[in-house]
């Protein structure tokens, strides 16, 4: 399976609530256009009445969505790395994906704050939280 590297130009932390019980938290990254090569991957969790249960991993557009499957998801203020185990790989096409990105102090406190709630009670999921851009 392939190892990529994506270089993030938008970031966002994002929580949506459709229902009073029913919100999706989530951590998106995007390099370019995703229908001209350009890389879209988003992580999230439902929390309240959802049918699905773990974080659910979507590679845009349209072109993968894996509930579960990430073996390890380790961040920092300069990226991260995803590991899927092989049903995921087969999935998103992708064994390891790195995001690079460069982040205000700000944003990083906000991606750091929300990419807990994504990842809450996994034990694959390592974040270093010092800012040292």
């Amino acid at each position: 399976m392939e190892e990529i590297i994506v270089k993030a130009e938008s970031i966002d932390a994002v929580e949506e609530e459709f229902t009073p019980d029913f919100k999706v938290v989530g951590i998106y990254f995007g390099e370019g256009d995703p229908e001209n090569g350009g890389q879209h991957w988003n992580f999230t969790q439902s929390i309240g009445d959802d049918e699905y249960e773990g974080v659910c991993t979507v590679k845009e557009i349209q072109q993968a969505t894996v509930y579960g499957g990430i073996t390890e998801f380790v961040m920092d203020c300069r990226g991260l790395t995803c590991k899927f185990d092989e049903s995921a790989s087969r999935e998103t096409g992708v064994s390891v994906l790195g995001i690079q990105y460069n982040l205000t102090h700000k944003k990083w406190n906000e991606l750091c704050t929300m990419a807990k709630r994504v990842f809450i009670g996994t034990q694959y999921f390592i974040v270093n939280e010092t800012y040292n851009a």
